[in-house]
């Protein structure tokens, strides 16, 4: 099934003539979800670093040896990359197979989201919250890494589409609990979204996934003795370091995750806090209910912020950006592809949604680039501070690359990724810069001109 062909029946569902769009604007955005599937496999170094070496540790017990260790990371989405550690040791090495894992999910998850939405929503819209998910988000790292978190995310989030939608139900909350046992800090999110379905539909056995996540998680803590007891990090001169475990301050905790310039979400998933009712009114009626998706998907990335405010290590450790909140690109995918469609919306709100996609756009090509890039003065020397890469923004991931001027070292590559981005920057941004032009245009002859006449003067 291509990519292409996903989306026809639905593509102009909802849609009176005068928004119809020709043909050939499918192929034409069809051709750059592929090629930004592309340049995340060629456009970075894909490779099995820091947790992921781990966890390939592990996995390597169970099928080498037969034997579990007492790793404090699960082995559940581990043992999904499997076939591909077989296949890397027929060919190579298991690590060869090993570092696709996390691009064969995403690209298969995402797959999946555009069939499930297939024929309920229109087809434009789906192949912009596509685009914006490969092109415009922070996800370039994780998929090139063997982290937990691309499978927590594509197990969660797509179980809970499929929750909505109605038709098996019982996969949906299956896929989720899976995805959540991977990464078990994310029960709480997948607890709240069951919490919400309960109230909801006044359905006790709703309560079941969360159960059953829970049981599976603390299951495998005491099959292999792991978990995260006693850990902690350094003492520097931030106040609440050196602590260990939950013992970070829930309110500081809550304002870095949300606001630290190196880490914080409105930063580096800022589509997430763009209002999307009216876009959805706008849109009309759909097969699925896209505002439910949302408020869930939205709900199990707000039980993450809980559960990681207090912990010690809230920051996710040398990592490009808040990884502990990668689930968040969906609904902030969703969110701008919703606005970037609504053509009711006003001046002002026209114009935060092309700044939030300008900025979008950047932070997916800097998760592509620099994602590795760590100043002298946070790590490497004695006089290092850590939290300066956290809070400050010139040390922030987003912007140190201005301010030491990397930009100046693109390979030939990565200028190629510059124009894709450019590209796809324009193909969004257009209609969208019109809407605005127009806006601007009708708000001068309307408040200005009258004023510049001759009769309007007067000595």
């Amino acid at each position: 099934m291509s990519l292409t062909t996903m989306a026809p029946a639905a593509e102009n569902l909802s849609e009176p003539p005068a928004r119809r769009r020709p043909p050939w604007t499918s192929v034409v955005e069809t051709l750059l979800i592929a090629a930004g599937l592309a340049r995340l496999v060629w456009g970075q170094q894909v490779a099995v670093v820091a947790d992921g070496q781990d966890r390939l540790h592990s996995l390597s017990l169970l099928l080498g040896e037969g034997r579990l260790n007492n790793s404090e990371y699960s082995i559940v989405g581990p043992l999904f990359s499997a076939p591909l550690w077989l296949l890397g040791r027929v060919v190579a090495t298991p690590e060869a197979g090993i570092r696709y894992f996390n691009l064969v999910v995403f690209a298969a998850g995402l797959i999946v989201l555009g069939l499930l939405l297939r024929g309920l929503v229109p087809g434009a819209l789906i192949r912009r919250f596509m685009l914006i998910t490969v092109a415009a988000s922070m996800l370039a790292p994780d998929v090139g890494h063997y982290g937990s978190e691309t499978f927590t995310m594509m197990g969660v989030m797509v179980g809970i589409v499929v929750v909505v939608r109605g038709r098996r139900r019982g996969w949906g909350w299956a896929a989720a609990v899976l995805g959540a046992v991977n990464t078990p800090a994310t029960v709480v999110g997948l607890g709240l979204v069951s919490l919400a379905e309960t109230w909801r539909h006044r359905r006790l056995r709703l309560l079941v996934p969360v159960a059953a996540a829970a049981a599976l998680v603390l299951l495998e803590i005491l099959a292999r003795k792991g978990g995260y007891a006693g850990d902690r990090g350094a003492k520097d001169v931030m106040p609440f370091s050196g602590r260990p475990g939950f013992s970070y301050p829930v309110f500081f905790g809550v304002l870095a995750i949300l606001f630290a310039f190196g880490r914080g979400l409105v930063w580096y998933l800022p589509a997430m806090f763009l209002p999307t009712r009216r876009a959805l009114a706008d849109l009309g009626p759909t097969g699925i209910d896209l505002a439910r998706i949302q408020r869930l998907w939205l709900l199990f990335v707000g039980g993450l912020v809980l559960v990681y405010a207090p912990w010690w290590a809230w920051y996710a450790g040398m990592s490009w950006g808040p990884r502990f909140f990668l689930a968040g690109i969906l609904p902030a995918a969703l969110a701008l592809a919703l606005r970037l469609g609504h053509r009711q919306a006003g001046l002002g709100a026209n114009l935060i949604t092309l700044a939030v996609l300008v900025l979008s756009v950047w932070i997916g090509l800097n998760s592509l680039f620099w994602h590795e890039l760590w100043p002298s003065a946070c790590f490497g020397t004695p006089q290092s501070v850590e939290a300066l890469c956290w809070h400050s923004p010139e040390y922030s991931s987003l912007w140190y690359p201005l301010v030491s001027w990397q930009f100046t070292h693109l390979t030939g590559g990565q200028w190629i990724s510059v124009a894709y981005s450019a590209i796809v920057l324009g193909w969004l941004g257009t209609p969208l810069v019109r809407r605005i032009a127009d806006q601007f245009t009708a708000a001068w002859r309307e408040r200005v001109t009258p004023h510049l006449t001759r009769a309007a003067w007067r000595w």
